[in-house]
């Protein structure tokens, strides 16, 4: 009998815990929250470039939902730091690899479907903090200067909620040339294309 109350009590404890957090999250209150996960980034959107291989990353930061509808429907504004990058290769054949890290704004609107399912879409504004990397055989080629401080686009995603506990996966998709102006040569037309797994934890 003992090791089945060992058993038996914890898990009737994490299940009140569950609850707990659930009618937290559930009453019509705004909340915020910590949020954190790896993510997988890649370029799009230039036929000259050929072989884009995906950077794996982080990705995390802070959240706000607030509730509407009934609480069906939520606000969800997040400021994170995330890390995105890739490499391809030229037309000429040489190849570059990059990262860059930004400080992003992501906003979306929730749809809460069957009471835990989270559905959500909305857009992303990026603020550039870092970025170099490299053309082959040319190590340090590529500096902050060479990329565009600002990225913009959209994102749409799902996940289940229980509670304050989120597990949650996205997509999302750059509108902006990641290059700059002056030296867009080095980029052509190539955008951010992000995919994000992550835990999150609402207060």
């Amino acid at each position: 009998m003992k090791p089945i109350r060992n058993i038996l009590l914890p898990s009737i404890l994490f299940l009140v815990g569950l609850c707990s957090l659930h009618a937290q999250m559930t009453d019509g209150r705004p909340h915020i929250g910590f949020k954190a996960g790896i993510n997988g980034s890649r370029l799009y959107d230039d036929a000259n470039a050929s072989d884009k291989k995906s950077r794996i990353g982080f990705t995390g930061g802070l959240f706000a939902q607030v509730p509407f509808a009934k609480d069906r429907m939520a606000l969800r504004p997040e400021l994170l730091f995330t890390t995105k990058g890739g490499a391809y290769n030229f037309v000429n054949g040489d190849r570059s690899d990059f990262k860059i890290n930004y400080i992003e704004l992501p906003v979306s609107l929730e749809y809460r479907l069957l009471g835990f399912v989270n559905l959500h879409a909305g857009g992303y504004a990026s603020l550039l903090t870092s970025a170099g990397g490299n053309i082959e055989g040319i190590p340090g080629t590529l500096i902050r200067a060479n990329f565009e401080e600002f990225d913009f686009g959209w994102h749409a995603g799902a996940g289940i909620d229980f509670g304050g506990l989120g597990l949650h996966f996205r997509l999302s998709r750059g509108l902006q040339n990641v290059g700059s102006k002056t030296p867009a040569g080095l980029f052509g037309d190539l955008k951010n294309s992000t995919w994000a797994v992550t835990l999150s934890y609402g207060l």
